[in-house]
């Protein structure tokens, strides 16, 4: 059963009770890169790790010995519009590690040595994401569509940014973001919304600030048509696509997650029978929806040999305007539908999983998720309703992105 409560001070509590016998639970901070200026670009990824680095109670080495002692599964990230910090545990550890990931999240200390030393592990997971074309590539594409700044940075932001954080950077940041008006506490599993509440009480409301302040600035939510280029010593040619799709708020939005699995959501997809199985001009090939607050794209991604790069980006743009000519058949859409049904249904069953969907649901929405009526929407999608997001794609609005050896704009 899903329970909500909400605080005096703005926080948000949700609980769905029962369902396993484990306990999951997330604290979940409604900013990311979306939130982040030119300079601060990185700072939600840095600030994440530098929660896990010491707080007024527990050492860096402390937090993590706790945990493991009480058998815990925690971790923490960062995406575009969101920070999560989130934990699994048996129930008579839950009021353990949850105050610990509390401790963690509001009241770290951001020592300058520890800065030190986690500046230089995200400096290496930027190289890591370098050295990762598939990665540089979907990078690369969100700049081509959104540009420089919003949905268009990246997450873990430029080096040099990393370097250049200071405590001041972190603080200011936090007194804009790390308030209880934009935060949610979830819970999943073995726990009734009453205990949950007891901890809230218990180990966040008395050191969580409360501020209007956290709002999401004015940024490009269009497509800017760009196409976009990045030449690395690779074997293969990366190439991306992205057009404008349905925000992630639009009551019609799961049209456009039907659209992306006919198109490309598995081995019986359009693309992968096409571009792999028919033409054999690449390994990974697929589509899939990025979804936000106040906008989304579809994105179709292929890592092709490096000669085939253009022979793929053509194969890929005739396939789709034969889609539009004539159109997908009600076997195709049904097959997605069931897919959408089963993997609605099976997450059901994962409490660490829920803990943090029904959070992040919240903040981009402001409603509490509700089960039946997702299966009810993804039901009534027609064929005639997946036809007409197709005929929404158009090149005119479209964005591209190669990463190669040798590679060059797509026309």
């Amino acid at each position: 059963m899903l329970k909500r409560k909400i605080y005096d001070n703005g926080l948000n509590l949700i609980v769905c009770e029962g369902g396993a016998i484990s306990c999951s639970f997330s604290i979940m901070v409604g900013t990311g890169s979306v939130n982040e200026t030119a300079s601060r670009n990185g700072i939600s990824h840095y600030i994440e790790h530098m929660n896990f680095k010491g707080n007024k109670t527990y050492s860096s080495y402390d937090i993590s010995d706790i945990m493991e002692s009480n058998g815990a599964n925690f971790n923490a990230y960062t995406s575009v519009e969101t920070t999560c910090f989130y934990a699994q545990t048996i129930v008579d550890s839950l009021e353990k590690t949850f105050s610990v990931l509390s401790e963690s999240v509001f009241n770290s200390l951001y020592l300058d040595e520890e800065a030190e030393k986690e500046k230089a592990v995200i400096i290496e997971e930027i190289n890591m994401s370098e050295d990762s074309p598939d990665d540089v590539c979907y990078d690369l594409l969100l700049k081509a569509f959104y540009g420089e700044d919003g949905y268009g940075r990246t997450i873990l932001g430029p080096a040099e940014n990393v370097s250049a954080f200071t405590k001041n950077d972190v603080l200011s940041y936090l007194s804009d973001f790390y308030v209880a008006e934009n935060v949610v506490v979830s819970f999943a599993g073995n726990v009734t919304l009453e205990r949950a509440d007891e901890l809230v009480q218990k180990y966040i409301l008395p050191v969580i600030k409360s501020s209007n302040k956290a709002k999401t600035p004015a940024h490009n939510t269009i497509c800017l048509n760009q196409k976009l280029v990045k030449n690395k010593d690779i074997e293969q040619a990366h190439i991306s696509l992205a057009f404008p799709t349905r925000a992630y708020g639009d009551k019609d939005r799961v049209i456009s997650e039907i659209a992306s699995g006919v198109l490309g959501g598995g081995m019986s997809s359009r693309l992968f029978r096409k571009i792999r199985e028919e033409m054999g001009l690449a390994y990974s090939v697929y589509s899939y929806a990025s979804r936000y607050k106040t906008a989304g794209n579809l994105n179709i991604y292929a890592g092709v040999n490096a000669s085939e790069y253009k022979n793929a980006y053509d194969a890929i743009l005739t396939l789709i305007e034969d889609i539009k000519k004539n159109g997908v058949t009600g076997a195709e859409v049904q097959k997605v539908k069931t897919q959408l049904k089963a993997s609605t249904v099976y997450s059901q069953e994962k409490p660490l999983t829920l803990a943090q969907f029904y959070a992040s649901h919240f903040l981009k929405t402001g409603e509490i998720y509700d089960f039946e009526q997702r299966l009810s929407q993804i039901e009534s999608v027609t064929v005639d309703k997946v036809n007409e997001e197709f005929n929404l794609l158009s090149t005119n609005q479209m964005a591209t992105a190669v990463v190669g050896k040798t590679v060059e704009k797509l026309q």
